[in-house]
């Protein structure tokens, strides 16, 4: 009898074992379809974030491109004015705006500028940005080196550069007029050069 009750509480504690394994399983199912189903709704929310981001992105890099249209369409009808009334360009011989040129020395190698006139032995070139930094400064005065490398048909010509923005503060005229560079900015005209005594005396004295 001893022996029939020990294997009767056997069958019973494993029964009970069984069961509370078999409970214990589906608890655990339970919880990894759970944890499956916050993994994938977490992975919803990080690629609808994602895809926002990059909306939010092509929608900036949108706005900024209608920004810088803008300020080039602002200056782009004063350019012919000042070129006649400051520069003496009575007759055009080029007047284009945004145009891609390649180097004459590397044809693979192209740059675009935002308003090109020629006359009169002149070569006005115009570099517009709808907000001004210093690094935009120093780098339309360094292209500048190389100009002829784009306008060979112009070699030999006076390079008149303009740099444009909607707004700029003394700090950047100084650093223009340093460069010799015009600096053509909104004024009671709609957009003045902001420096062009002090640019023509450095000019005129080759500093």
């Amino acid at each position: 009898m001893e022996v029939e009750e020990r294997v009767d509480r056997v069958e019973v504690e494993l029964a009970q074992f069984t069961a509370q394994s078999k409970a214990t399983i589906r608890h655990m199912d339970e919880l990894i379809a759970r944890s499956d189903q916050r993994l994938a709704a977490t992975e919803r929310v990080i690629a609808e974030l994602k895809e926002d981001a990059r909306k939010h992105t092509l929608e900036m890099a949108r706005i900024a491109d209608r920004i810088g249209r803008f300020a080039e369409d602002i200056v782009g009808p004063n350019i012919p004015r000042l070129a006649r009334e400051v520069f003496g360009i009575a007759q055009a011989e080029l007047r284009v705006q945004r145009i891609d040129k390649p180097s004459r020395k590397d044809p693979s190698q192209w740059r675009e500028f935002d308003f090109v006139i020629t006359g009169h032995n002149q070569l006005i070139i115009t570099e517009t940005k709808s907000t001004a930094r210093v690094k935009y400064i120093d780098e339309f005065a360094e292209s500048l080196k190389d100009i002829f490398d784009y306008f060979p048909e112009f070699q030999g010509y006076k390079v008149v550069p303009i740099f444009a923005s909607m707004a700029l503060s003394p700090e950047f005229v100084r650093r223009l007029t340093r460069h010799k560079i015009y600096a053509l900015a909104l004024g009671e005209r709609t957009m003045e050069l902001l420096n062009l005594e002090q640019v023509r005396t450095r000019r005129a004295n080759g500093k």
